[in-house]
C-alpha cells in the first residue's frame, strides 16, 4: 500500500518523501558567515537581524545557512532561532511592521537613550514587528526575532505594508542609499554600516530599494537578469565592474554620474568612497557595466 502511494505521487519505493526546508530567523544585529564551521577561517558574508535563513546542516556550535540572496556559509548557532514548526508564522511577515530607515538603529531596553545600553542594533532595511505603542512619545515598541520586546525611536523607522513587495527605487534613489555608506570602513564579507565590502554595498543599496541581486561581484556581473550597458549609456545606479579579465571580476561599484562611481575599496583608503572611471587604476581594469532589473 505504501509503495503504491509513493508511486502514485511520483516517488519510487527507495526515494524518500521530500521534507520541508528547515528555516530560522537571525536574532543578532550582524553575524559573520564563514567558509567552514570554524571562526578562524575566512568570512564569506554576513547575516543580519530579522533575516529568514534556510538551515542546511549543523556541526557542533555552527549551522550552515543560506541567506535570502542565496548565499551559503557557516555561522554560530546562537545567532539564529530555528522554527521547529514548518507552519509557524515567520518573523515580520504579518501584522504591523516597521522598516529601519537609518543606516543603523539602536533598539533599547526601555524607551530612553540614557537608562541602559541598547538591546540590539538593527541595520538599514531591517523589518521589525510592532508590539504596540511605547509609553513615551517618539517611541515604538517592537518585538524582536528572539521574542523579547525593545523600543526604537520613530525617527529611525517607517511603516511598511508586508502584503506586497518593497517599493522599487529609481537609479538616483539607489545612489542616494549607497552615498549614506560613504566613510564606512571596508570589511571583507561585510554587509552593514559596521563594515562593508564592494558587492555588499551594491547588494544592500539595491535591497533597500526593492531589487534583489546576487551577493558577489562576479555573480552580479554574470546575472542573466541584468542588462549589459555600454559605457556611453551609463545611468545612475548601474553597476560598474573591474578585474583582470571579464571572467576574473573582483570589484564592483555603483555609477553616479559624470564618470564617477561609489565603491567600497581597499585601494589607497579602505573605506566607502567616490572614485572616477578615468582614474588610471580603474580604467585599466574596467570590464563593463550591468543594470539589474
Amino acid at each position: 500500500m505504501i509503495a503504491a502511494l509513493l508511486l502514485a505521487v511520483g516517488l519510487g519505493p527507495s526515494e524518500p518523501a521530500p521534507t520541508a526546508a528547515r528555516e530560522a530567523v537571525v536574532v543578532v544585529a550582524v553575524e559573520n558567515m564563514y567558509s567552514a564551521a570554524d571562526e578562524s577561517v575566512d568570512v564569506v558574508s554576513q547575516a543580519t537581524l530579522g533575516q529568514l535563513v534556510e538551515v542546511l546542516e549543523t556541526s557542533g556550535a555552527f549551522a550552515r545557512v543560506r541567506t535570502p540572496d542565496r548565499y551559503a556559509g557557516w555561522l554560530l548557532s546562537t545567532a539564529i532561532r530555528e522554527y521547529e514548526d514548518p507552519a509557524a508564522l515567520r518573523y515580520a511577515r504579518t501584522g504591523p511592521v516597521v522598516e529601519v530607515a537609518s543606516l543603523m538603529a539602536n533598539v533599547y531596553r526601555e524607551p530612553s537613550v540614557t537608562k541602559a545600553r541598547p538591546r540590539v542594533q538593527a541595520p538599514l532595511a531591517t523589518r521589525l514587528e510592532v508590539a504596540g505603542e511605547a509609553p513615551r512619545e517618539g517611541w515604538i515598541a517592537v518585538r524582536l526575532p528572539a521574542g523579547d520586546v525593545g523600543y526604537i525611536q520613530t525617527g529611525d523607522v517607517t511603516a511598511v505594508d508586508v502584503s506586497g513587495p518593497r517599493p522599487r527605487g529609481s537609479g538616483d534613489e539607489i545612489v542616494a542609499t549607497a552615498r549614506r555608506f560613504l566613510g564606512v570602513p571596508y570589511l571583507w564579507g561585510g554587509m552593514s554600516a559596521h563594515g562593508i565590502d564592494c558587492s555588499g554595498l551594491a547588494s544592500r543599496a539595491y535591497h533597500a530599494n526593492g531589487i534583489a541581486i546576487p551577493r558577489d561581484a562576479d555573480l552580479q556581473f554574470e546575472d542573466p537578469a541584468a542588462i549589459k550597458v555600454e559605457r556611453p549609456n551609463l545611468q545612475a545606479g548601474d553597476l560598474v565592474f573591474f578585474g583582470s579579465a571579464p571572467d576574473r571580476i573582483t570589484h564592483v561599484g555603483l555609477y553616479v554620474a559624470d564618470g564617477r562611481f561609489i565603491d567600497a575599496t581597499t585601494y589607497e583608503t579602505p573605506v566607502v568612497r567616490e572614485d572616477r572611471l578615468d582614474d588610471p587604476h580603474w580604467s585599466s581594469i574596467y570590464q563593463g557595466a550591468r543594470r539589474p532589473r
